[in-house]
């Protein structure tokens, strides 16, 4: 991004130390003071701050900028990314949105462009969403690499967009991206027995917008998971399993790692550990439709059982800036519903609150959002720690007292939020972008400070 579109620096303050607080490091917390040099982690330990602008963090936790391995936010970038600072994430990995007749790799390259354009707020990484699988060469693979993403994502899903991987490309893709060094993201759905689901539905006459979530019930993407991992495990490939759902894909994931495959990463959603299928029953339904949709209550639990001991690794917000609309069998019998949450903005404070009424210590659910996406990715330890050269990209917590999430999503410009008026514990205070203040008092005071972040698999 050029000086204009980034904003002018010296308008935003720039921190000497974060002083007083209870530091998350690597190792643990620790009372300590972090010292900040040229947007840098310059050390964190008890040594004189430097002359200029400390930050005091006493009675408050330290955390590092969050990290949101998954988002789809290209399509107002700014605006979501604003978001996501207020709510403590300085790193955001977003999947790139091809547009009709455009070729992968050229979605790849104009997302990146378009972050010179219109700027962000913190820094954005791109995912290479493969809309069309079966021109995918190992030419297009390698541009893709070069172009800084570190990964690809493939769906099982969606034949009415014309996007669905088959098993047997599956393999030759996760074949050719182990050898470029690209992991391979994977919505598990198995879209036949949807396509088959929606036909039974309709025939025998379901309506409301309850059928989108009773039509991909959990077996279908359990059944993909399950598929997913041979294949990865006989491409001798490492993969990483987008919003997993339900109970039986957590399970999915323990034996696989059980057999000694090659590495498996798994993710979960904040949608999908805060809500159940009850919100389908009642009028307002199609707020909270979702692909995967939301599960009974035991598949809930299951997820937090999967956090809690090391099964699931990070936690995405799934953040659409921009909902998508039913097509297929389920539009032409009228049945045309909008689906897809916002949240790259609640996402932290959410996690943190609830990982603290679920017993997670402090330091596992930094791990869960920040740490570790940061390592799935290759952006660790620039990202995801408060440790010696790492990005000063600091959150400030205060833990004390209860708050209600803001009405619009902390302004990422999506209107109805699905946290709206949620009560969580603490607050983001303060937020730091490579040592700059970017969010002061939960106001964004920084501009577009933001830079393209390429993937180092």
């Amino acid at each position: 991004m050029n000086a204009k579109q980034a904003g002018d620096s010296r308008n935003t303050p720039c921190v000497v130390a974060v002083t007083g607080g209870t530091v998350v490091t690597p190792g643990g917390l620790v009372r300590a003071d972090v010292h900040i040099r040229d947007g840098k982690i310059a050390a964190v330990g008890d040594h004189p701050v430097a002359e200029g602008q400390p930050l005091d963090a006493a009675g408050c936790y330290v955390l590092p900028g969050g990290v949101d391995p998954h988002c789809h936010l290209m399509a107002g970038v700014w605006q979501a990314t604003a978001a996501a600072a207020r709510g403590g994430t300085t790193t955001v990995l977003s999947f790139t949105g091809p547009a009709a007749g455009e070729r992968d790799v050229d979605s790849l390259l104009r997302n990146r462009a378009d972050l010179d354009v219109y700027g962000a707020a913190v820094d954005v990484g791109l995912h290479a969403a493969i809309y069309d699988p079966d021109r995918l060469g190992d030419d297009d693979l390698a541009a893709v690499k070069r172009a800084g993403a570190a990964s690809i994502k493939v769906f099982l899903a969606y034949p009415e967009l014309g996007i669905m991987c088959s098993t047997k490309r599956l393999y030759a893709l996760m074949s050719s991206a182990r050898r470029l060094g690209l992991l391979v993201q994977v919505h598990c759905e198995n879209a036949p027995l949807i396509d088959a689901l929606v036909a039974g539905a309709l025939s025998a006459g379901a309506h409301g917008a309850r059928i989108f979530a009773d039509t991909r019930p959990p077996e279908v993407e359990e059944e993909a998971v399950a598929r997913t991992l041979a294949v990865a495990s006989l491409a001798g490939a490492a993969c990483y399993l987008v919003h997993l759902s339900t109970e039986g894909a957590v399970h999915q994931v323990r034996l696989a790692r059980r057999r000694g495959q090659p590495p498996v990463f798994a993710e979960v959603c904040l949608h999908h550990l805060l809500f159940d299928d009850a919100r389908y029953a009642g009028a307002d339904a199609e707020r909270y439709l979702v692909a995967p949709p939301l599960r009974e209550s035991r598949h809930v639990e299951a997820l937090w059982e999967g956090l809690a001991d090391g099964t699931i690794d990070t936690v995405g917000s799934d953040h659409c800036q921009v909902k998508s609309m039913t097509v297929g069998d389920l539009s032409e019998a009228g049945h045309r519903y909008w689906y897809g949450l916002a949240g790259v903005g609640p996402r932290l404070p959410v996690l943190l609150s609830a990982a603290a009424e679920h017993g997670l210590p402090l330091e596992r659910a930094v791990q869960l959002a920040a740490e570790n996406p940061a390592r799935a990715f290759g952006h660790y330890p620039a990202k995801g720690a408060l440790a010696p050269g790492s990005d000063a990209d600091v959150v400030i917590f205060d833990p004390d007292g209860n708050r209600e999430l803001p009405e619009d999503g902390f302004g990422d410009g999506t209107g109805d939020s699905v946290y709206a008026g949620l009560a969580v514990r603490g607050r983001i205070r303060d937020v730091l972008l490579r040592g700059e203040l970017i969010v002061s008092g939960g106001t964004l005071v920084g501009e577009r400070h933001g830079r393209y972040l390429a993937g180092h698999q």
